[in-house]
């Protein structure tokens, strides 16, 4: 019985109680930096603890205990199931020489989601209408509350604390923070309550997207003032390539306008590319060092992988810090995301990423060409075209639980309608 086939995730159910809790400790404990300006961490640790375990047990019942389509099975399952066993199994075995390596395992979480979300569709557990509309509200609400946090720093108000954090030293205030220079000022670009200011632009394109279709005007505003202050360029780039898809899909709302659609889309993409690339290259050729290490590290990557896979099949050996982690021999450097899965799970993690993403990318251009689609799921895919580019910055969506929670329902559904994605 193919239940994703079947049964749209967008119906109207109600969320349980545990899928709740799963979304708000996401963005609380694991997305945000809320955890370390509002002094949880202790409550933090037992929370992400908590949901391992849970979602450990979930994840075996629906590997061993359901039954679910081919498709299901070879476009998402084992690719989730090579992700989460290789970096599970590298973190585990050197643990024994390590013990204080254990506490690694919390970066598996994102994947022990996406094991579990097709338990709570078939409980008809998980609603992602409710789920999007309390993630444009949590961005929209606390990006207004940074905004004017962020704005009186030029109105003489000093009230931040330093914090010292694994991420590096912050000043802090109520709801937000800004990353300390070494002159002791904070730095001038906007962080929110998120460790980098990319990071932070990432995560509104799915809320600007949200707004713009369902017509939230007054918070398009903020995010978009948000999205300028923090300065990234990959935002921008993202912002722009959103704007292309949501011209093409408010043209093509039928296949007999699928041409004029694409024909309107290029003109206005070689249009806005004409007139933004120079502010583009500048803002580029500015990035300096930041942008050089970027290109390094795709480039070496590539470089390593074959050496890697041949050498360390499983990951190389894992270290307490990022800074020990980067003495080791043949590390790739993770500002290219591949590396980090090459370094952490070894071959099946690295070969599982590349089908999770692929088939990711795959779906959402595929549903985008046939339009005619819900609401909601032109925010969906709209927001996976645009966040794909963000694979090449340290942490993308995938790595965060709020992929498998309001993205994934959708993307089984589409692959269990159309049966063959690639």
């Amino acid at each position: 019985m193919n239940f994703f086939k079947r049964n749209n995730p967008t119906l109207q159910v109600r969320n349980s109680y545990f899928v709740l809790f799963l979304f708000i400790s996401t963005l609380l404990f694991q997305t945000t930096g809320l955890k370390y300006i509002w002094s949880l961490l202790t409550i933090s640790t037992v929370v992400n603890f908590s949901i391992l375990i849970s979602l450990l047990l979930i994840s075996f019942y629906v590997i061993q205990g359901t039954s679910f389509s081919v498709t299901t099975w070879k476009q998402y399952l084992i690719p989730a199931i090579m992700i989460f066993g290789g970096m599970a199994a590298n973190i585990i075995y050197y643990s024994f020489q390590n013990i204080k390596i254990i506490t690694q395992l919390g970066n598996t979480l994102p994947w022990l989601y996406c094991l579990s979300i097709p338990y709570f569709i078939k409980k008809k557990a998980i609603n992602i209408q409710q789920l999007w509309k309390w993630y444009y509200y949590f961005f929209v609400m606390i990006n207004l509350l940074s905004l004017l946090e962020y704005y009186s720093i030029y109105l003489g108000n000093l009230n931040f604390q330093f914090l010292e954090t694994p991420y590096g030293p912050f000043l802090v205030n109520k709801f937000s923070w800004l990353y300390m220079m070494p002159d002791g000022l904070p730095h001038f670009r906007y962080y929110a309550c998120f460790y980098e200011p990319g990071t932070l632009a990432m995560y509104l394109l799915p809320a600007i997207s949200y707004a713009f279709f369902y017509k939230k005007y007054v918070g398009l505003l903020i995010l978009l003032g948000a999205m300028y202050f923090t300065f990234s360029l990959g935002g921008m780039i993202s912002l722009f390539l959103l704007a292309l898809i949501i011209i093409f899909i408010s043209f093509a709302r039928n296949s007999k306008f699928l041409i004029v659609s694409i024909f309107i889309t290029i003109l206005m993409a070689i249009v806005g590319w004409w007139n933004l690339r120079d502010q583009f290259i500048s803002e580029y050729e500015e990035k300096g060092n930041s942008s050089e290490v970027r290109e390094q590290s795709f480039v070496r990557t590539i470089e390593n992988i074959p050496v890697m896979l041949l050498k360390y099949p499983f990951g190389i050996e894992q270290a307490e810090n990022t800074v020990e982690l980067e003495k080791k021999e043949n590390f790739i450097p993770t500002n290219f995301i591949v590396g980090y899965y090459v370094n952490t799970g070894g071959f099946l993690a690295l070969l599982g990423y590349l089908i999770v993403t692929f088939m990711t990318l795959m779906i959402s251009i595929g549903a985008v060409l046939k339009g005619n689609l819900l609401k909601e799921e032109k925010v969906i895919y709209s927001s996976l075209i645009v966040l794909f580019p963000f694979i090449f910055q340290r942490t993308t969506i995938w790595e965060s639980g709020l992929f498998a929670l309001m993205f994934v329902p959708s993307l089984l559904h589409y692959m269990n309608k159309y049966k063959r994605i690639f």
